[in-house]
């Protein structure tokens, strides 16, 4: 038995949609109640200003970071290996770009501002001056997972940092420069009332796997160690590298035929403005807008209506 189906589109800036006439419920439109194989072509176009061409393998042109922080100029890109510090300087360099996704505040395209660090520290060009940011103390670590300062202004140091964390519920700290490994990374820190310490929950790390595990901190007893803390947020970061960014003339730019068209009528108004040709400046004009007109119309909302289509049952 054959029967029909009837369907519409619309669209919403950059967005499609597919409607089908429920025909047993006053020709309303609703979302389509059944599969279509192979019947629907969609094209559209933008102008990128950069694109993506990692593969996604992971340790080459992917890579995963545990969080985020600042020197008091950059941002950081914080991470750690299964039981180490990464060593990032061998896939980054200077005026790499990057592109960030996983962060809700950081995501999109970012340079990289020096080659990877050997601590697991990757800085970029983007500006962020977190309030505090980082500090270089001298203290002691304790199996119990606790850090205090060696001396008065360490513990008054230390003491101004947690102060600066008071609003967040689950505070985070990156340390570098630990002499042990299990002293260094990301750490969850808990409420601690001692003056100048630093009491440690868990460790983030990534494993094996490329898995972020959460485990009970067990810190190595060292005394005297000069570690730099930095003011750490927790979130599962990826890092796509191999991106090609629009810089000059040999950048391929996605345009529909009405913008191509568009661009060529106002260099022409251009050139006829240079030469005191008035009247084909604005002729030019005029068809440079007619052209955005029509790129405009094609995107115009409201329902689009297609011819119904037999489908043998």
């Amino acid at each position: 038995m054959a029967s029909s189906k009837f369907y519409s589109y619309y669209l919403k800036g950059n967005k499609i949609a597919i409607i089908e006439d429920n025909l047993t419920d006053n020709d309303e439109f609703k979302s389509p109640t059944s599969t279509v194989s192979s019947g629907l072509e969609i094209q559209y176009a933008y102008s990128p200003t950069y694109r993506v061409g990692s593969t996604g393998t992971e340790g080459t042109d992917f890579h995963r970071f545990l969080g985020w922080g600042s020197d008091g100029t950059n941002l950081l890109l914080f991470t750690y290996g299964a039981s180490d510090v990464a060593d990032l300087s061998s896939l980054f360099a200077a005026d790499d770009w990057i592109y960030i996704s996983g962060s809700g505040r950081w995501s999109g395209l970012h340079q990289v501002s020096a080659t990877g660090g050997t601590k697991g520290i990757l800085t970029l060009k983007t500006r962020c001056n977190l309030k505090p940011s980082t500090i270089d103390i001298t203290g002691t670590f304790a199996t119990s997972e606790t850090f205090n300062g060696d001396s008065a202004a360490a513990d008054m140091d230390i003491e101004a940092f947690k102060d600066a964390q008071d609003y967040r519920s689950t505070p985070y700290v990156f340390i570098k420069d630990a002499a042990a490994a299990a002293n260094a990374g990301l750490f969850s820190l808990t409420a601690d009332t001692t003056s100048g310490e630093l009491t440690f929950a868990n460790k983030i790390t990534i494993d094996a796997d490329g898995d972020y595990t959460s485990t009970a901190a067990a810190n190595s007893a060292a005394s005297s160690d000069a570690v730099s803390l930095y003011n750490a947020f927790y979130e599962q970061i990826f890092v796509y590298e191999g991106v090609e960014v629009l810089q000059d003339e040999t950048f391929e730019l996605d345009l529909s035929r009405y913008q191509a068209n568009a661009i060529v009528y106002y260099l022409k108004a251009k050139l006829a403005e240079d030469i005191d040709e008035m009247e084909e400046r604005e002729f030019f004009l005029r068809e440079f807008k007619r052209q955005l007109e029509k790129g405009n119309s094609a995107l115009k909302r409201g329902p689009y209506m297609i011819q119904g289509f037999r489908e043998m049952r």
